[in-house]
């Protein structure tokens, strides 16, 4: 091996090494099961970590109004096209924002994954799995309030997927937003949320 070629395999290593942006395609870890790195506190509301989960309390109260916002954390840069993996437990009321605008509300700026305590209840257009206020979910796929649920959520160009414990519940395309901030909702006072194993491949 000349000296030329071994220091091009030495560059590429050591370059690969110190690469710390993943690649489209790639998987990368949104919580790293310790703390907020990579997050934003948007609105107040209470994030604390617990047994390696992300746990929301005391968030401000939200409206349908699409001028107000209540609490939220979100992710530190805006997400086009991506698959996003997660596991919650919920007791209450909660959600998954994504393609979201950082004003006004981001249910209506972007999307909204509604996730509730709401096990055997009928699908609606808020009830867990739907996409708030644009479709309903074809099956409530909702574990009994407080047990983990996987959740996953494609989003390509305009079709949006939504895979709940399994099984694909919704499946729509639409143009309301082409890029935002992922989103956990603090919903109020009254719920506790929780997320885990929250991870996003870029597409």
């Amino acid at each position: 091996m000349n000296l030329i070629r071994a220091f091009t395999i030495l560059s590429t290593v050591l370059l690969a090494g110190c690469r710390t942006t993943p690649e489209p395609g790639e998987s990368s870890v949104l919580f790293n099961g310790r703390d907020l790195d990579g997050w934003v506190v948007m609105h107040g509301g209470e994030w604390t970590v617990e047994d390696g989960a992300l746990v929301g309390r005391e968030g401000r109260d939200w409206t349908t109004n699409p001028e107000l916002s209540g609490s939220w954390l979100r992710t530190e840069k805006p997400y086009a096209d991506f698959i996003l993996e997660l596991e919650y437990a919920i007791e209450g009321n909660s959600g998954v924002f994504f393609r979201s605008a950082l004003e006004k509300n981001p249910a209506f700026t972007g999307y909204e994954m509604q996730i509730l305590s709401d096990h055997g209840r009928e699908p609606t257009r808020h009830t867990t799995g739907a996409i708030y206020e644009v479709v309903g979910a074809t099956r409530n796929m909702s574990k009994p309030a407080g047990e983990w649920n996987r959740a996953r959520i494609e989003a390509r160009g305009p079709r949006i997927r939504i895979t709940l414990n399994g099984e694909t519940v919704v499946d729509v395309e639409d143009k309301r937003s082409a890029s935002g901030y992922i989103g956990l909702q603090n919903h109020d006072d009254r719920s506790v949320v929780k997320f885990r194993n929250i991870r996003v491949t870029e597409l």
